[in-house]
């Protein structure tokens, strides 16, 4: 059983009050089975791409249906655009409280504050805004702990010297910022340690070998491919097992693709920031904004560094 790392939770179990919420699709009341009106929640992701964002996904609806209410997902389909006028939808159906994991720090703040304006409590999960003030909550994993700690790893794996190739997430996304400060504050540290390629690969596995195979044909040496995600990280190791090679490659969020690359050998490690008990813990902490109770500012989980030697612990 995957273990808990959550840096700190909720009081008290989420008791629901009966609050009313329209239906998403029709504009009417959902109810339950004895006839009280459902709390209704939308979820607004910045896409729904890779294996982090749908579990995440489902353990926070699975979370919301244990505790009695309704929570509908929206695709943001990695669009700025696209994401907002998902808010701009649950805002005019009057969803009870909006999550929303903003596609870009600064781009999301028009849709917040159309929320509030309507007086809607909406909070950010697992990447934060800019503005995050315009929010009642934020839950999500401690990013520059996680990035410190991949890149300590890799850092380690190298004696101290050599050079490292790096994957990133959307940039000017919170977690690709965010990481990234957990990077630099370790490659400040090490000198010996040179980044020879970063680039984007935008989460995505494709775009991740198409990069590293571009890289890998130059001639540079890499000795090490840190990547954001599972995700980008996989699409590393393939283009590096397709060139012949064992350059070691590690990405962030332990996802089940992630953790069976581990136990294959094909990747060196991943950061776990236990993305069940984060959507699980997201969906506690709305509901409780929606009762009208107080809520921690920020709850984070706690990484942990997932090799061969423990990947069973978080099968």
């Amino acid at each position: 059983m995957k273990p808990r790392t959550l840096a700190a939770l909720i009081c008290p179990a989420v008791t629901l009050a009966l609050l009313a919420g329209c239906s998403p699709s029709t504009g009417g009341t959902a109810e339950g089975a004895d006839g009280a009106k459902k709390v209704k929640i939308a979820l607004v992701m910045s896409h729904l791409t890779n294996s982090f964002t749908t579990t995440f996904s489902s353990a926070a609806k699975a979370e919301a249906e244990k505790q009695g209410a309704e929570l509908t997902i929206f695709d943001g389909k990695k669009e700025q655009a696209t994401q907002n006028a998902a808010i701009e939808t649950a805002i005019t159906q009057q969803f009870d409280g909006i999550m929303v994991e903003p596609g870009s720090v600064d781009g999301v703040k028009p849709a917040v504050e159309a929320a509030n304006a309507a007086k809607i409590p909406i909070m950010t999960v697992v990447q934060k805004m800019t503005e995050q003030n315009l929010a009642k909550a934020y839950v999500g994993g401690d990013d520059e702990a996680a990035g410190k700690m991949q890149m300590e790893k890799a850092v380690d794996a190298l004696g101290g010297k050599g050079n490292i190739a790096i994957l990133w997430g959307p940039m000017g996304s919170d977690a690709q910022l965010i990481r990234k400060k957990g990077y630099d504050a370790v490659l400040a540290a090490n000198p010996g340690v040179q980044v020879v390629f970063d680039s984007s690969a935008n989460w995505v596995t494709d775009e991740g070998l198409k990069l590293v195979e571009n890289w890998l044909q130059t001639g540079k040496k890499i000795d090490y491919v840190v990547a954001q995600n599972d995700a980008m990280a996989i699409g590393a190791a393939k283009a590096i097992q397709d060139a012949q090679l064992t350059t070691p490659v590690s990405g962030i969020d332990a996802t089940p693709e992630g953790l069976q690359a581990i136990t294959e050998g094909r990747l060196a490690g991943s950061v776990s920031q236990d993305t069940v008990g984060m959507g699980q813990l997201s969906t506690q902490v709305m509901l409780t904004v929606i009762k009208g109770e107080s809520v921690q500012a920020e709850t984070l989980t706690t990484p942990v560094w997932v090799t061969k030697d423990n990947v069973a612990q978080f099968a």
